[in-house]
């Protein structure tokens, strides 16, 4: 598929944060507290809003919007989902709770095929502790899912 492009107009607000537009897509707009949230929101929003549409406005040229106030900024902004860390953290909970029952095991016994105390398997699946790469690999291996669902917020920040 290919990337989804858009230009978006960041308009500071008087708290600090930053409330963006897609000129371009109407009623497609967002927020965040920092202008890091505020990208990653952007492309969050721009990633449901093209998947819901079916009709989509041609991207502007990014040197020809017209900005109202000094301090505006137009960027380019790629459709990309984000995930917070609460929602990885309940689907890798998802995740373990239906491997253990697709595997027909409790949460002791695979505590004990994967070699860690019970308390520390049930932080994991709670999501009071992240495992080591080592420690989520061989949970999506026993399991079967993929491991890297333990990470999925970093990597969409």
């Amino acid at each position: 598929m290919k990337d989804i492009i858009y230009p978006a107009i960041f308009h500071k607000t008087e708290e600090g944060g930053y409330w963006v537009e897609f000129p371009d897509l109407p009623g497609c707009l967002t927020e965040g507290e920092t202008l890091e949230e505020a990208y990653a929101m952007a492309g969050d929003v721009l990633f449901v809003y093209t998947d819901v549409e079916q009709q989509l406005n041609q991207p502007s040229d990014i040197t020809l919007i017209k900005l109202t106030d000094k301090n505006d900024f137009v960027s380019l902004i790629k459709a990309e989902p984000f995930e917070s860390e609460e929602a990885v953290k309940f689907r890798a909970a998802v995740e373990i709770e239906n491997g253990l029952e697709k595997r027909q095991l409790n949460k002791n016994q695979a505590a004990q095929i994967l070699g860690v105390d019970r308390s520390y398997f049930t932080y994991i699946i709670s999501g009071k502790k992240t495992p080591s790469p080592d420690m989520a690999k061989r949970i999506g291996l026993l399991l079967d899912f993929d491991w890297h669902i333990f990470y999925a917020a970093e990597s969409s920040v």
